[in-house]
């Protein structure tokens, strides 16, 4: 009988892939369960302790450990299908994958799992830190792989500049493919969801809602302007109009009258708009075009199809002026009043009805009125109670713009006024690096419009009581209330460069946007026309990715001949003591080895043999016999060996 083979020693994988493994499943800890993560580091953590402190599990408890993992996704979930289902499925999946890992081929299985887990890193946030992210990732599994192949031979330091050299070899072609490759309708990230933002704008205005804000610097939403840039006074981006009102908190009532936009200047913007959640999208003045398949209601208000859940690009119209007719139902809801309203009020304005009734007099007695009595625009205003508007006026006399907007709408209506209440953005920081307008949360506002010969006229409380709020950005306008501090020269130098570098952050963060995020079919399309393809279709673009994909199968084919294997120290050295023997006339032959060839060359060179068996010798202890201490002297010696031509 045959002896019977010996059974092949189990692989355990690298550590580097467990590494691998827990940089994928980390950053899915803010959108999955954590006991899905969990699950994956114990199924990796027991396979790493199973050589040594744990037996190896038999194929019935993998089988039970796969049941049970299905069981409570589906008890989680109530499906196993979707986007946050099918990710903490995969995750567990991997962790047990790498539990009965027991082969060079395990191991790459889990390699090009770690892949498909890093994509769902890049669909939950495809942002530009995640880019840079996935391409450290993507080198380090190139090592990871290199180690898989190739077990010995090789240092850490040669694996990773390999690695590094594929990588930066391969983003061309790459970039190269991304930029032809067939869209699909929306974008590539867009079928994902995105973690919901907070544009700090709700329906209802009540007091305290806006002010919280302040706090947030996170970006609401990028504006490029297709032309001269409006001035900042006359940036104002609406997107809730106000009408009904209890006294203490304002919402949108039904609007019906849509109107005509008309009057310029007209301005041209395309609007980056985070994820908020909602379907409002803030718009500058009045609009006159709006995306297909957004809804332009009345009040000048957009609201998209779906709520807005990715990064979604609009671009739209806006005039400086809307006229339309206003009925005597939307009157008489431009007018209500609690039945509460404090008689103070009523009175108040019935003096300045008996100067001037007109609805522009009236409006400058109300700012007047706020600028005679010492109003003071605070950031942390007090509470109001159940009356905020006449305790606001008659008594704290402090209060942030919502608290303005909301006393000077109830003034007008008081006096005979239609007067609503507009919630929105005003301002924004232009970014001189990247050419567009960045609002941010702090940027939230609330201002006012009243009903005057045929249109609604915006006036805007805050600008008469405060106008350094308008004026200055908000945090400069922040230190300067709490601190008593001056506008100009109020940062220090290391809050001007941090200023400066945010802004460069920015800008390379909305090219992002435009280029990778939201590069879709209409940015395909605008791209190639750019460079003067004007007629690419799908088939075109796929034939492109074709070519491409076989140029690069091609120059690996090509290339990978040509690479150069890691030469050793020791044969190196050696091979330049041949050079100098060969150029006395010693060659040595193709199948000679060192002993052989050093016996021909002391033979004919008899007066070089101490010099030829020492390097020999230094040379055969160190590339057969593994004694690196060796080394340092062959290289000495071979340094020092000049061999000279003997005399005729």
């Amino acid at each position: 009988m045959t002896a019977r083979a010996a059974e092949p020693a189990v692989f355990t994988p690298p550590p580097l892939i467990a590494g691998l493994m827990v940089l994928a499943c980390l950053p899915l800890l803010a959108h999955l369960p954590w006991w899905t993560v969990a699950t994956a580091l114990l199924f990796t953590g027991w396979r790493y302790a199973r050589d040594r402190y744990v037996a190896r599990p038999p194929r019935v408890l993998l089988w039970l450990l796969v049941a049970a993992v299905t069981l409570l996704v589906y008890a989680h979930f109530h499906t196993l299908f979707g986007e946050h289902p099918g990710l903490s499925f995969l995750i567990m999946l991997l962790g047990l994958k790498c539990l009965e890992s027991d082969s060079p081929r395990d191991a790459v299985v889990l390699v090009l799992m770690c892949y498909v887990t890093l994509l769902g890193d890049l669909l939950f946030r495809p942002s530009m830190a995640m880019g840079a992210f996935a391409l450290l990732f993507l080198t380090a599994s190139f090592v990871a792989l290199s180690v898989i192949a190739q077990p010995r031979g090789l240092g850490m330091r040669q694996r990773l500049r390999q690695s590094t050299v594929i990588m930066l070899q391969a983003i061309p072609l790459a970039a190269l493919a991304y930029v032809v490759f067939p869209r699909i309708a929306g974008g590539l990230w867009h079928s994902a969801p995105r973690p919901v933002g907070q544009t700090g704008l709700t329906p209802d205005l009540r007091p305290g809602s806006l002010s919280a804000l302040l706090s947030s610097r996170a970006v609401a939403m990028r504006v490029i302007f297709h032309g001269p840039r409006p001035a900042r006074d006359r940036r104002y981006f609406r997107a809730y109009v106000l009408t009904v009102t209890n006294g203490r908190v304002w919402r949108p009532g039904r609007l019906r009258a849509v109107g005509r936009t008309q009057g310029g200047p007209f301005t041209s913007y395309t609007v980056l708009l985070n994820p908020t959640g909602n379907r409002v999208l803030p718009v500058l003045d009045w609009p006159l075009e709006v995306p297909r398949g957004d809804t332009l209601g009345p009040g000048g208000v957009v609201r998209a199809r779906h709520a807005v859940r990715h990064l979604l690009r609009y671009r739209v119209t806006s005039g400086a002026r809307r006229y339309g007719p206003l009925t005597a139902a939307g009157r008489r809801r431009d007018l209500a009043l609690p039945a509460t309203l404090d008689p103070r009020i009523r009175r108040l304005v019935a003096r300045w009805r008996k100067t001037n009734p007109a609805p522009r007099a009236l409006a400058k007695d109300a700012l007047r009125y706020f600028v005679r009595h010492h109003f003071v625009y605070t950031l942390n205003p007090p509470t109001m109670g159940r009356h905020p508007i006449p305790r606001f006026l008659f008594h704290v006399r402090a209060g942030y713009c919502e608290d303005y907007a909301a006393a000077f709408a109830t003034l007008m209506r008081a006096a005979g006024v239609p007067a609503r209440v507009v919630v929105g953005f005003f301002g924004g920081e232009f970014n001189p690096d990247g050419g567009d307008i960045i609002v941010r949360n702090y940027d939230a506002h609330a201002w006012d419009e009243i009903w005057v010969r045929g249109r609604w006229l915006r006036i805007d409380p805050t600008a008469v009581v405060a106008p350094g709020a308008l004026q200055e950005r908000w945090p400069t306008f922040r230190r300067f209330l709490e601190h008593g501090t001056t506008f100009q020269g109020s940062r220090s130098w290391w809050d001007r460069v941090h200023h400066r570098l945010g802004l460069w952050r920015d800008a390379a963060t909305t090219e992002w946007d435009n280029w990778v995020v939201d590069y879709s079919g209409r940015r395909q399309a605008e791209l190639l026309r750019r460079l003067g393809w004007r007629d690419a279709g799908p088939l075109a673009l796929g034939l492109v990715t074709l070519i491409l994909a076989i140029t690069a199968v091609s120059l690996v084919k090509t290339l990978g001949g040509r690479v150069r294997t890691v030469r050793d120290p020791a044969r190196s050295a050696y091979e330049r003591y041949c050079r100098r023997l060969q150029r006395i006339g010693l060659v040595r032959a193709g199948g000679e080895g060192p002993r052989d060839f050093s016996i021909r060359a002391r033979e004919a060179r008899p007066d070089l043999g101490g010099e030829i068996t020492t390097i020999t010798r230094c040379y055969v202890e160190c590339r057969y016999g593994g004694r690196q201490e060796a080394l340092a002297e062959l290289k000495a010696r071979v340094a020092r060996f000049r061999p000279r031509p003997r005399s005729r």
